[in-house]
């Protein structure tokens, strides 16, 4: 029961990545970045499960790993719930109850640390006694079509209205993500001054003279050095238990590490969902073949199970199989990948005679299926749906300066040259020397025309629709 239900979350999840990623017009990035990192520190412990040696400890071992999983936070366990339950397992009776999340914890110096907060009202009163919005600036804004739906992040640097002590020179960042966008005007000439009103169903934030953004709801986190210092901090202080006395994750327990084919087999697994997270920086959302690594370890969960379950040189073979089986599944296209971070795995561990013989037959000349490009089309198509327009203001970063800059990322139709049934897909481009940056919500409303005005070779406008994305400065790539 337990190592089925863990075995069917990795098959979730790669159905849940491939299907976030296969058409560019609903591409889900925070999706895809959310589901693959749950398999960063849960990718050994599936295998430790799935290759103990009788099954009563495989069953064991399975549901540590579940709880261990679950551990992570609510939303982490709801989420093992659903996949769980849409594979046909029942996972509530396996993990504990849910615990209860402290409101504030404490950081390793023992001081207060806040919370991610929701953006009410009474949020908005406590930010704004704190620091002061009149003289924030706007540092970073993303907006993006997540699926379907339009979300949002800002970054505000605001002055603090209180003493930030040794802190004082490092100024705070109010850190905002807004769900279920509904308008955006954003200028960059016009992003000082910030106004938050927060009610039931809509928050409201004005940008400058007449910026504004609004949304149905969203959260706030203040990463803020010295917010133990601050009205919210100190109250905080004084209802948040010492360090010593706070309830912390559980450790994972140690484990031997596997050996040969299974070692392999993990690491692999273990580098795919690293790659596919990678998408977390919009500017590589273009380069990472998401959808094609899902594809290739389609089944992973059932293989690895049942691969485990034997014993010996039985076992042995049933990994190479099944690593053989994700290589071929991967096709020509990732050939190359695949080849790589296996040379890297016999580099960085110790493996067996037998098992480096065969990584080396595998990915010996001529044993794959010649090399494609993955490169993406670097020509900026001429009709495009936007998916996602970033800007982030010059600033200081660890002391050294940063000239403003913009990601856009497009959803672009098959080129006449490719085939009618080929997806839709991405392409980025990304801006350095920023000097204007302007957005409106109709950006993100169907397809439309671009175009650039070039003032020199290396300088110009990439303009979206009619003028509701226009984004002046030097090309780094497009």
């Amino acid at each position: 029961m337990a190592l089925g239900a863990l075995g069917s979350l990795l098959d979730r999840s790669l159905v849940q990545i491939a299907e976030a990623s296969a058409d560019a017009r609903t591409y889900d990035r925070q999706a895809i970045y959310e589901v693959a990192d749950v398999w960063d520190n849960n990718t050994f412990p599936l295998f430790h499960a799935a290759t103990a040696s009788i099954s009563v400890g495989r069953e064991r071992r399975a549901r540590a790993a579940l709880v261990w999983m679950a551990d992570f936070g609510s939303e982490r366990r709801s989420w093992m719930v659903e996949q769980a339950a849409a594979a046909g397992y029942s996972l509530e009776r396996l993990l504990p109850a849910p615990a209860a999340e402290p409101l504030h914890t404490r950081d390793y110096r023992g001081q207060v640390i806040p919370p991610f907060m929701p953006l009410t009202a009474e949020t908005a009163l406590e930010l704004g006694t704190d620091y002061d919005f009149a003289a924030a600036e706007i540092r970073t804004l993303l907006i993006e079509r997540v699926g379907t739906r339009m979300t949002g992040s800002l970054v505000l640097v605001p002055p603090r209205r209180y003493d930030g002590g040794l802190q004082a020179k490092n100024p705070p960042r109010l850190n905002l993500r807004l769900e279920d966008v509904t308008d955006v005007h954003f200028d960059s000439d016009d992003r000082l001054g910030v106004a938050l009103h927060c009610q039931a169903g809509e928050i409201v934030i004005g940008v400058g003279a007449s910026g504004r953004l609004r949304a149905t709801s969203g959260t706030v986190y203040p990463y803020d050095p010295a917010w133990h210092l601050s009205t919210a901090g100190r109250v905080a202080n004084q209802r948040t238990p010492p360090r010593e006395g706070q309830t912390r994750r559980t450790s994972e327990r140690r484990r031997p590490l596997p050996e040969g084919a299974v070692l392999v087999a993990a690491r692999t697994v273990h580098s795919v969902m690293l790659e596919i997270r990678m998408v977390r920086y919009a500017h590589l959302a273009d380069r990472i073949p998401v959808r094609l690594l899902a594809s290739a370890l389609a089944g992973a969960g059932a293989g690895i199970l049942a691969a485990g379950s034997l014993r010996g040189s039985r076992r042995e073979r049933a990994l190479h199989n099944l690593v053989e089986t994700w290589i071929k599944n991967g096709g020509p296209a990732l050939t190359p990948w695949f080849t790589d971070e296996l040379h890297r795995i016999v580099s960085s561990e110790r493996l067996p005679d037998a098992t480096k013989e065969w990584i080396e037959a595998i990915t010996a000349p001529g044993a794959s299926l010649p090399h494609l490009p993955t490169r993406p089309d670097l020509d900026l198509p001429l009709q495009a749906e936007l998916r996602l327009a970033k800007y982030t203001a010059a600033h200081p970063r660890h002391e050294t300066p940063k000239n403003a800059s913009a990601v856009v990322v497009l959803a672009h139709p098959p080129a006449e040259q490719d085939s009618p049934n080929r997806p839709w897909q991405l392409h980025v481009s990304e801006v350095d020397d920023v000097s204007r940056f302007k957005l409106r919500t109709d950006a993100f409303n169907g397809s439309h025309g671009i175009r650039k005005d070039r003032e020199t070779v290396s300088v110009a406008s990439l303009i979206l629709g009619r003028d509701s994305l226009d984004v002046h400065g030097r090309e780094a790539r497009a």
